[in-house]
């Protein structure tokens, strides 16, 4: 909230690089609807893939993984679930799709955030839904091994009455309309990180919490291409640039911009990357090989077969194949390990 008191934000003269990235992500939004209406059957097959995605990346970066089998196993039956890093992907699981589909119907306020938290915790016996009970603290390991303090959120006693603020002003921006949308998200999401308001599971909260914002507005990328997944890929640059931020923000002397640069940062390569894929297929739209040929030239370092099934989720395994064949002979890519999951690489 303390990015918010006393107009901090309005008074706030925005940076030409932060005019910019709103500019271009809004570019990209006035053209979603056009791919969305195009190709329906390739739209669903990214539903699919970015949930799965998104699930996997948003508690990869809180250091829950599970095996990518059964990981996949997980989406489809969560009835049989055998620890507590299963029941947290379970339950990030059906938070995130209970945005994607009654976004519409969900506001923002401290009791919904609340039952988002009960929701993300409901498959382990963990005291999900309630305030952080006592004091925490943001803090990293320095390479010679000791612990320091990166940020110090408000105390326990602080937060309910500090979430109480902060969704006021967010409700009060979104009604009188005089901050840029894409702004009051990502300032909000600052705020919410810096009150830190949960013992576990800030994190995982604020990406959703992202989401349904952005629902909020008609920034529809986050449903087809997983926002959580370039966040995690970034995750140097993500804790990077929200320590910068937080900097003096217990006193309204912080920098917001710094946050919102990654912010919107990641956004707009959500939107190019959406652009990406469904261009592909509004180009060459019977052409699967082609497609195909593309993802694999768009690709950066190195890559696996998975990641071109994501790109071209409805193309065959057989066709994958028979193109990476093709190009391996030409001289084009080659592969640096065995099995399933080995790497490839562009040698042109």
């Amino acid at each position: 909230m303390n990015s918010f008191r006393n107009e901090k934000l309005k008074n706030e003269k925005i940076p030409m690089n932060i005019v910019k990235l709103v500019g271009k992500t809004n570019e990209y939004k006035g053209k979603q609807d056009l791919y969305m209406n195009q190709s329906p059957q390739i739209l669903e097959k990214l539903k699919e893939v970015a949930v799965v995605q998104s699930t996997k990346a948003s508690n990869s970066i809180e250091g829950i993984v599970v095996t990518d089998k059964r990981l996949k196993e997980i989406m489809k039956d969560d009835t049989n679930l055998k620890d507590r890093s299963e029941g947290e992907i379970a339950g990030y699981k059906d938070v995130l799709n209970t945005i994607h589909t009654s976004y519409d119907a969900i506001p923002i306020n401290p009791n919904i955030i609340l039952q988002l938290h009960r929701d993300l915790y409901k498959f382990i016996p963990a005291d999900g839904g309630k305030w952080k009970n006592q004091d925490n603290i943001i803090g990293e390991i320095s390479p010679d091994g000791e612990e320091r303090v990166r940020f110090k959120p408000l105390s326990a006693y602080e937060t309910p009455k500090a979430m109480e603020e902060l969704c006021n002003y967010l409700n009060r921006e979104m009604r009188e309309e005089k901050i840029d949308p894409l702004i009051l998200i990502g300032t909000f999401i600052l705020d919410f990180l810096c009150i830190h308001p949960f013992n576990d599971g800030n994190g995982r909260v604020s990406r959703l919490l992202t989401l349904l914002l952005l629902y909020k507005y008609d920034y529809k990328v986050g449903r087809y291409i997983s926002l959580e997944k370039i966040i995690e890929e970034s995750k140097s640059s993500y804790y990077r640039t929200l320590n910068q931020s937080s900097t003096g923000w217990h006193d309204a002397n912080h920098n917001i911009f710094i946050w919102l640069d990654y912010f919107l940062g990641t956004l707009l390569a959500a939107y190019k990357e959406f652009e990406d894929r469904v261009g592909l297929v509004k180009n060459k739209k019977g052409n699967k090989s082609y497609r195909v040929e593309q993802a694999v030239k768009n690709v950066l370092g190195t890559f696996t077969k998975e990641d071109i099934r994501n790109a071209c989720p409805d193309v065959s395994d057989s066709t994958i194949n028979r193109v990476f064949r093709k190009l391996k002979k030409e001289g084009f890519i080659e592969v640096l390990g065995k099995g399933r999951n080995a790497k490839w690489k562009r040698l042109k």
